[in-house]
């Protein structure tokens, strides 16, 4: 297969993809499957592998690591993705994706101030601690088809987790509002964990490499990237009715 590049020319890896691994790290995590003795797949979270997650990051510098960023989108805001990337979360993301929504008509004054004064970055400022000045998003593509409880309140509430997070378990109100509002999406971004920043992965690459290696589809990791991803590292925005949402069974259509 053809390997894919980023513009600035970068090889992209993607962990679903085996023939996109370097053939040094391939060897490796093949090796570590080898010897891995599980009675079942699922239990590759539980290797001690901790002592090769820097060797693996390290056979990665050079590349791009593929990733996936669910959430529910605005047309302008799909565009502005596009056309300057995703960025961290913070008090000024969440004023522009509530003003932008009111200028446009789709939150009411009422609407706009509720959400504001109950969005994570004001009301909740202990629990958002751990989310800001970071882009959220999931290492593998499979696995969100095996892990729907995982994105779908992500992709049926509007505004991200910092605005809907005070409204997702009512039946109605504001939060029947934010289940209408734009649509479900998967962004495909490219991730360079060895660029400056403490980027955190949960579990690890290497036993997210090491799952797919033994088979086990769903293998995933959670990556906190603590940096903006710039447009030319935006791959792709794939809504329901395009191909690459609708491979993903079991995701939010509408």
């Amino acid at each position: 297969m053809t390997l894919a590049h980023a513009t600035d020319g970068r090889p992209v890896v993607d962990v679903d993809t085996p023939a996109t691994w370097p053939r040094s790290l391939a060897d490796l995590i093949y090796t570590i499957a080898d010897a891995a003795d599980l009675d079942e797949p699922d239990l590759y979270v539980d290797l001690e592998l901790t002592d090769r997650e820097k060797q693996v990051r390290d056979l990665l510098r050079g590349r791009l690591l593929q990733a996936q960023h669910a959430t529910r989108l605005l047309d302008h805001e799909a565009d502005a993705i596009r056309a300057h990337g995703l960025r961290p979360l913070d008090a000024a993301l969440v004023d522009d994706r509530l003003e932008q929504a009111h200028e446009r008509g789709c939150l009411s004054d009422a609407e706009r101030e509720v959400l504001r004064s109950q969005s994570m970055v004001v009301a909740g400022r202990q629990r958002v601690a751990s989310r800001e000045g970071q882009v959220c998003l999931t290492l593998s593509a499979e696995a969100t088809s095996h892990d729907i409880n995982g994105v779908f309140r992500l992709l049926s509430f509007w505004g991200g987790e910092a605005i809907y997070w005070q409204h997702c378990d009512a039946a109605d109100g504001i939060a029947q509002r934010l289940r209408c509002l734009g649509r479900p999406a998967l962004v495909t971004a490219y991730v360079d964990l060895a660029s400056p920043g403490r980027h955190l992965v949960f579990k690890s690459v290497v036993h997210t490499f090491v799952g797919k290696a033994i088979g086990y589809a769903p293998a995933n990791a959670d990556v906190l990237y603590r940096n903006a991803i710039p447009p030319q590292h935006i791959e792709s925005i794939a809504f329901p009715g395009d191909p690459a949402y609708d491979r993903l069974p079991g995701l939010p259509t509408a």
